[in-house]
């Protein structure tokens, strides 16, 4: 029992009348202040993200002349679905998207598996790998473009010189440009990969590992066995944000590329900013906008329904 129920009646009714007493402004704020101290980040959020995807589904029913919208319905979404440019736009969207998700999903497990073992140096190698993923989307760009210049280019030179067969000017032929793109994309990417698979690993017991070595399981079978299953939720983390990625990639493409050459790199999210910056079409660029949300949700529930129950089994 407490020392409040220990009390005499009595006491115990003096006790309780000060416990009332206390204001109820004083417990008020105490809830509230969280909240306030949230404020100045929520309006930024509003500011920065809510209210331009709420305008950009507005307008996406509008035509914008001079400033004023006139609205007309459903005919950006037709123009678009009917528009075999942004049909390709969506298909070369595809095709980097798994490229890029699959070998950047890949190489993150299999350098998070080499790391976790603690062999010397293991800070310093993280150290080197996490820098890319500190470099904005224009530094990274531009520094792949140079890099496979035609003249100057090191790693161009490099290809040419070592595989003969590989073009000296990979940077102007289609496929070559979509490779860069992939290739800096997963550069970039592969310390968050790597991060958050090495994190996983970290939470599987040890002591599980080693008993099944002891019992004569290969590095496979204790991979697929133990392992995936119990990081299997970091996973698919990795797996849905990388995809979302993918979709929304636009300014390290447009660094790189700009789309280039022809429309070889021009995805979905270049095609926006074709629309929108090149031809002022900003009613459908907020349909692209919306069409590309719906993208994302479609990944994400996807995801979620075919791993989720496996997860939480």
């Amino acid at each position: 029992m407490t020392q409040l129920q220990l009390m005499r009646p009595r006491e115990r009714e003096v006790e309780d009348a000060k416990i009332a007493r206390v204001p109820t402004t004083a417990r008020r704020n105490r809830v509230w202040l969280p909240l306030w101290l949230l404020l100045p980040s929520i309006l930024v959020l509003l500011a920065m993200q809510v209210y331009p995807a709420i305008y950009a589904a507005v307008i996406s029913f509008a035509r914008v002349r001079r400033g004023e919208l006139e609205f007309i319905g459903w005919r950006n979404y037709e123009r678009l679905l009917s528009a075999p440019s942004f049909l390709s736009s969506l298909e070369r969207t595809l095709i980097y998207s798994v490229f890029y998700v699959l070998i950047t999903l890949t190489l993150g497990i299999v350098l998070a598996l080499l790391l976790n073992r603690r062999f010397k140096f293991t800070s310093l190698y993280l150290v080197l790998i996490f820098i890319p993923w500190v470099l904005s989307d224009v530094v990274t760009g531009t520094m792949w473009r140079w890099l496979f210049q035609p003249d100057y280019g090191i790693l161009q030179e490099w290809l040419h010189n070592t595989f003969p067969f590989v073009s000296d000017a990979l940077f102007a032929s289609r496929d070559g440009a979509m490779g860069i793109v992939i290739a800096a994309s997963i550069w970039q990417a592969l310390a968050f990969a790597t991060i958050l698979a090495l994190g996983a690993l970290q939470t599987v017991p040890q002591e599980v590992i080693e008993s099944a070595a002891i019992d004569g399981a290969d590095r496979f079978q204790r991979f697929f066995s133990i392992i995936l299953p119990i990081a299997r939720p970091t996973f698919l983390i990795m797996l849905l944000l990388l995809s979302i990625r993918a979709v929304n990639t636009a300014g390290l493409i447009f660094a790189t590329t700009g789309g280039g050459p022809g429309d070889a790199t021009t995805t979905a999210s270049i095609y926006l900013v074709d629309v929108v910056k090149d031809q002022g079409e900003f009613g459908l660029g907020g349909a692209i906008s919306v069409l590309l949300l719906g993208v994302n949700i479609i990944l994400t529930v996807v995801y979620l329904s075919l791993f989720g129950r496996k997860v939480e089994a």
